[in-house]
């Protein structure tokens, strides 16, 4: 019975809030569980780089190749073909003899996040890199994500930001001036397209896409294409609106499609909502 009640109750939050609340310099900020910490990564920006990984996003892509992403709370995943289905399971991560269990979700402080950072400067200088903030969507946390970018360039790293800029004009306004590059995701041009395959209006994405090109932003601009979802005249017309607004091809690029992600949606107990390649 108690295996029965995990396998179906896997994706969800185990006794957590959403988000913590931390005074920092005064103020309260809503803090993320972090998801992942990636060193020595090579496609978060130019150079070698250290990718933090932030837990909860407020879209919901039927395509999203982290799932684990999506929800802010805790989770704990359990990989059917690695567990031995033990007698005496604790359904623990540290534990578990085949790693079979996978926890999702821990706080870290910022402190600890930029001491991390720290620890491969010298790649960062010898390689033009640093570091890059990603999710998860860190704009949905965007005092928070404003705080650490400030503190990375308080220790003089160059910064990245990946998201999907679905974030009201102060979160903008805020970060502006602590990115040296950003990494937005475009996902759809029709907007009834992206609000069938996100679950949100593309309006604000593209308004805030025009406030960077006015700030004459540095900007890698990331399409992904999905078969029979965002191809053919969708990637297209994303490129001509890209375009109009002053976002060369060079500035653009294509990323392919890829649904290896769907063991986690398993383990999770979430709906497996990745479209057929």
């Amino acid at each position: 019975m108690r295996r029965r009640a995990f396998c179906l109750g896997a994706a969800s939050a185990l006794g957590m809030p959403l988000w913590s609340w931390a005074e920092v310099g005064g103020r309260t900020l809503k803090v993320p569980l972090m998801l992942d910490t990636k060193r020595m990564a090579i496609h978060d920006g130019p150079g070698l780089r250290t990718t933090f990984f932030v837990k909860g996003c407020p879209l919901k892509c039927v395509w999203c190749h982290n799932p684990e992403s999506i929800s802010p709370k805790e989770q704990i995943a359990r990989f059917g073909h690695l567990c031995r289905k033990c007698a005496k399971c604790k359904m623990d991560e540290a534990l578990c003899p085949t790693r079979a269990f996978k926890r999702y979700g821990r706080a870290v402080s910022l402190d600890a996040l930029v001491d991390k950072a720290l620890e491969d400067k010298a790649f960062y200088d010898a390689s033009g890199g640093g570091v890059t903030i990603s999710g998860g969507e860190p704009l949905f946390f965007w005092e928070w994500t404003a705080e650490l970018l400030a503190r990375f360039k308080a220790a003089g790293l160059h910064t990245c930001l990946d998201t999907s800029l679905y974030a009201p004009p102060a979160a903008i306004e805020k970060v502006l001036p602590l990115v040296d590059m950003w990494l937005p995701d475009y996902k759809a041009e029709d907007d009834a397209r992206h609000r069938e395959y996100t679950g949100v209006s593309n309006t604000i994405i593209k308004r805030n896409l025009e406030r960077l090109v006015a700030a004459k932003a540095k900007l890698e601009v990331r399409c992904l294409v999905v078969p029979k979802c965002t191809d053919g005249e969708d990637i297209v017309a994303r490129h001509r609106y890209l375009n109009s607004i002053g976002i060369g091809d060079d500035k653009i690029v294509e990323l392919e499609y890829l649904d290896y992600a769907r063991s986690k949606y398993l383990a999770l107990g979430m709906k497996d909502t990745m479209p057929p390649r």
